[in-house]
């Protein structure tokens, strides 16, 4: 091989970075990069596509033997002259072969980068699909308890009452009483947080005495919403009520009534 010279040693960059010079051609070229600054900046890019393949898992260097096989299949090689080297040398062929591998690593890393990042991007994409998902899920399944609520309060035979607290409107119990199917669903605003244990019980006022019905909690919002109660059939249902009673309910009040309303059939 050539060494740095008239004979273009800028040509040796790929190989001197991927450690394909003999020590003395390495100290000659090393002579000649020390005076050119294209040649270092070869020399730096070819170094990264080293640094990329060790970056991909190689852990093992090119045997001795790799350069002799690069060398000697690209002097074997026919190349075509360009006008301005009319004569190919074995040493420039060389040097190709090199060139055209170095490229090739380039290639290869290149791809490789764009495949992991194409990676990154599915994963991304398929996270933001499986969370738009659940979030569909619970939209439809909110529209389908509405209309379902909605269709309980619009059938026929219903009728609205308000539960509210002595002079005050807020918070309060909306029951929409459905007399044909002796049912009732409950809505409630504004309410107030009970402490843990507790909970809101609804009372049904029959023949002028408290019957248990259902416990409820409010959510974060104070909302609160129960659907087909059992509305009690025997007797004269006059009024309903809410106290605070444990979480399980009681049998009888053990707290102040909070919200009251009659129940006067129309």
């Amino acid at each position: 091989m050539s060494g740095p010279g008239a004979d273009a040693p800028q040509d040796l960059a790929a190989a001197y970075a991927l450690g394909a010079l003999s020590a003395d051609e390495a100290r000659r070229f090393e002579a000649f990069l020390a005076t050119s600054p294209d040649a270092q900046r070869e020399v730096a890019e070819f170094k990264e596509v080293a640094a990329l393949l060790a970056l991909a898992g190689t852990e093992e260097a090119p045997a001795d033997t790799l350069r002799d096989r690069v060398l000697a299949r690209g002097g074997g090689e026919k190349t075509r002259a360009l006008p301005s080297r009319p004569v190919v040398s074995a040493g420039a062929a060389s040097r190709g072969g090199w060139l055209a591998l170095a490229a090739s690593l380039l290639l290869a890393a290149g791809l490789g980068a764009a495949l992991v990042s194409a990676r990154g991007r599915l994963a991304g994409m398929q996270t933001e699909l499986a969370a738009r998902s659940r979030t569909l899920a619970e939209t439809e399944r909110r529209l389908t308890e509405r209309q379902a609520t909605l269709d309980a309060i619009l059938e026929p035979g219903v009728q609205l009452f308000q539960l509210t607290a002595s002079g005050d409107p807020d918070p309060g119990i909306q029951l929409f009483w459905n007399l044909q199917l002796h049912r009732a669903l409950v809505h409630g605003y504004r309410l107030k947080a009970v402490p843990a244990g507790r909970a809101y019980q609804l009372w049904f006022i029959r023949d002028g005495k408290p019957v248990p019905s259902v416990t409820f909690k409010p959510d974060a919002e104070g909302q609160a919403r129960v659907e087909r109660i059992p509305v009690p059939e025997n007797g004269t249902v006059s009024a309903a009520a809410v106290t605070v009673e444990p979480e399980s309910g009681s049998a009888q009040p053990t707290s102040p009534i909070l919200m009251v309303g009659t129940l006067q059939k129309s």
